[in-house]
């Protein structure tokens, strides 16, 4: 054999070994973009379609055969994939047994509390009684025989102790800590005879699986009441049962409650979709009435319901598509936010096929922003809708998704504080279902409690104008029927000192150049028709110009003439025209028509300003503004003003003796000057009026009625200087002295 055929084989083995590893990479790389794009694909806001599920709940009285609701359902998909397209994942199945008839008969009256309150919550007994009962159940298994040619093993005593707390331990109903150690260690579980069946039929579909075809095998029905079940839960008779969320507290001072998700109950549902469209059709008379409500599952927020009659059962899919399409509130995310402007990204915008597709947000729609707080578990534990407040959306920033918007609150910084790792900012799209709204104002931490005869003004938003509305009622109710569309004003987003809001145009790839902002002169600058012209001027392009505010003609230090003659120096300072002001720099505003009406509604109560609220008219039936209890600053504003009413009258009839006063001294009628003298002295004084004002403060700052906000505290205070220093301007107590020794002069 030739010394070189191994080495022959040994570069062909290593060649086809290179040529295998080079494929696997290569099979491996194409596996893991893959799995990279579709991890991507699930994250990008824009391109990832809404979830959506739809439950319908039909009436018996409609006799519909269990073929003609699958069609049903079949038909409101393909009514959705038209309205909605690519932008919508939607699956259509009945309402869950346990919402069936709430969602059928009182979808009006529904709440997202109600809605998760019937859940089914796993518990297990926590008594001493309890804990023996499963320990009898569950012995723990026998030792294995010890192997007699292996030693036993010496362990310490510490050891021991610890390996037989272990044992112990994991024995123990302490170690049931999930639903699915619940379900591999719990023989049974008690459940009530109507939730027993509406579980048989919502677990059927997911049968097929291991886990859940066990927990069907082991729940069984308990025939009794609560309360005779939670004497069994403590006696030990029971180990497990499944409730209702709605009785949970009752039953926590006999178990405690194991984290339960059933993939078929609401809570879950939330978590695996986008939006969940609640649907009711029910005969009434000769026609069918549909309704349907939008539950936002990220916020778990419930639209008002929208309803609508049809005649035959042919026209119920369509009806449905058509009211889920105007319900539904599309979601943009508010990714940046200062005081006045916001950077928001618009869900599923890329996937968008027309212009006025149902999911589009553009300029002139108004949002509602929402926060949203998170445990560590990825669970909301704060669902917060800040009170009057709205980002309207100004202008484009790119071609897909996003937008700026400008904040309009009754609460500065609300949405800017907002902001870390575990809040989310999204807003809502508004649609007003409502011809008006009523604004009734109450009083914080006071229930029933009405503010009657408040004045109420309205003001387009960044505009100066300023028209009232009217006064509150007897209720503290006042209509707003204000339905114009408005052209507010806002700053433009540029000139934020919030860098992730200035530069999000210039960071954009596909960037929207922004609009022609209007030009606002200063109120003492002349109508120029060169000002007038720079109105049409891109605001980026002024920014970007340099600014030089040296005034025309003026001469630096190093070009300042030297003069060898102080006089000299004084005549050219004196001939030199004075050096003119600089100009302020020109400031710009930004301008756009809402879609719909909203406002600025500013309160006023006495001479106080109350409250500055933006409502947009027909969001809601009633609109309720806590404001703070002012009722003492009023009583104490009205004491007020009767008291500087009578410094005034003493002002004038002072100012009329003291005239007649000084004429008679002039005219040598002594004996007439000192009567008229004698009335000026009985005149209150500017120390009897102070004593009036110790009383007024006294009873405003008293706590017999309940202690003064600081608000309102602040308030009293400044009125009362405000009558102090006027009186102690006109009533000077040196009057009536002066005017002795000009009389005694003429002795």
């Amino acid at each position: 054999m030739s010394p070189l055929r191994p080495s022959r084989d040994r570069g062909a083995d290593r060649h086809t070994f290179m040529r295998f590893c080079r494929f696997g990479f290569a099979v491996l790389g194409c596996l893991l973009l893959g799995a990279f794009q579709r991890a991507i694909s699930a994250d990008i806001w824009e391109y990832s379609p809404y979830k959506v599920k739809v439950w319908l709940s039909v009436s018996p009285s409609l006799s519909l055969s269990p073929e003609s609701e699958t069609e049903i359902y079949r038909k409101i998909e393909e009514y959705a994939e038209i309205h909605f397209g690519p932008t919508w994942e939607i699956n259509v199945e009945p309402t869950p047994d346990a919402l069936y008839g709430s969602v059928l008969y009182r979808l009006d009256e529904l709440t997202v509390e109600q809605l998760l309150s019937r859940e089914l919550i796993l518990v297990v007994g926590k008594s001493e009684e309890a804990k023996q009962a499963f320990l009898r159940m569950n012995p723990p298994p026998p030792k294995p025989p010890a192997d007699p040619k292996q030693p036993p093993k010496k362990l310490s005593k510490e050891e021991s102790e610890n390996l037989a707390d272990l044992e112990a331990r994991a024995a123990s109903l302490q170690s049931v800590r999930t639903l699915e150690s619940a379900i591999e260690k719990v023989k049974s579980i008690a459940i009530q005879p109507l939730q027993f069946a509406g579980l048989q039929r919502d677990i059927e579909p997911y049968t097929t699986q291991k886990q859940w075809a066990t927990l069907k095998s082991i729940v069984k029905p308990f025939e009794g009441t609560n309360d005779q079940l939670m004497a069994q839960l403590s006696s030990g008779e029971t180990i497990a049962a499944l409730i209702q969320k709605m009785d949970l507290e009752k039953f926590k001072k006999v178990s405690r409650q194991l984290p339960t998700r059933l993939p078929w109950q609401p809570e879950s549902l939330l978590r695996s979709n986008d939006k969940i469209f609640m649907a009711s059709v029910d005969r009434v008379g000769d026609s069918i009435r549909i309704q349907v409500k939008e539950l936002d599952a990220f916020v778990r927020r419930m639209s008002e319901s929208v309803s609508q009659d049809v005649l035959y059962p042919s026209e119920i899919s369509r009806c449905v598509a058509q009211l889920a399409k105007d319900c539904f509130s599309p979601v943009a995310r508010i990714e940046e936010t200062d005081f006045k402007s916001a950077v928001l990204r618009v869900r599923a915008a890329g996937l968008l096929t027309q212009a006025d597709h149902p999911i589009r947000i553009g300029p002139g729609d108004v949002l509602l922003p929402i926060l949203r707080r998170d445990d560590s578990n990825g669970n909301p534990t704060v669902l917060q809708t800040i009170p009057f407040t709205f980002v309207a959306v100004t202008e484009r920033i790119d071609d897909i998704s996003r937008l700026y918007g400008a904040i309009f609150t009754a609460s500065r910084g609300s949405l800017a504080s907002a902001k870390n790792r575990r809040t989310q900012r999204v807003g809502l799209k508004i649609k007003p279902l409502n011809l008006g709204t009523d604004l009734k104002l109450a009083i914080q931490r006071t229930p029933d409690s009405s503010v009657p005869g408040a004045e109420v003004y309205l003001r387009t938003p960044g505009t100066e104008d300023l028209t009232m509305v009217g006064r509150t009622d007897w209720r503290g109710v006042l209509p707003l029927a204000n339905v114009n569309l408005p052209t507010i004003q806002y700053d433009p987003p540029e000139t934020s000192k919030t860098p992730g809001i200035a530069n999000a145009r210039q960071l954009s790839k596909s960037a929207v150049a922004p609009p022609a902002y209007m030009v606002i002169e200063p109120k003492d600058a002349p109508n120029s028709s060169a000002a007038t012209a720079a109105s049409s001027v891109d605001l980026k392009k002024e920014l970007a110009a340099p600014k030089d505010n040296k005034p025309a003609g003026e001469a630096t230090a190093e070009e300042e003439p030297k003069s060898d003659s102080a006089d000299a120096k004084a005549a050219e300072t004196a001939a030199a025209p004075p050096p003119s002001k600089p100009a302020d720099p020109p400031k710009y505003k930004g301008a756009i028509q809402l879609n719909i009406p909203l406002y600025l509604y500013y309160v006023k109560n006495g001479e106080t300003l109350l409250a500055r609220l933006p409502i947009v008219t027909g969001m809601k039936k009633m609109e309720q503004a806590d404001l703070p209890d002012d009722r003492r600053r009023l009583e104490t504003e009205a004491f007020l003003r009767g008291l500087q009413g009578e410094v005034l009258d003493i002002v004038v009839r002072r100012k009329i003796l003291e005239s007649r006063i000084k004429q008679k001294t002039k005219t040598g009628k002594r004996e007439e000057a000192e009567r008229l003298l004698d009335d000026l002295k009985r005149v209150k004084s500017y120390d009897k009026m102070a004593e009036q004002i110790e009383g007024i403060q006294r009873r405003a700052l008293s706590t017999e009625q309940g202690m003064v906000s600081p608000g309102a505290l602040k308030r009293i205070d400044k009125m009362l200087d405000t009558t102090r220093q006027m009186m102690q301007k006109y009533l000077q107590d040196t009057l009536v002295r002066d005017l002795e020794s000009e009389l005694n002069k003429t002795k």
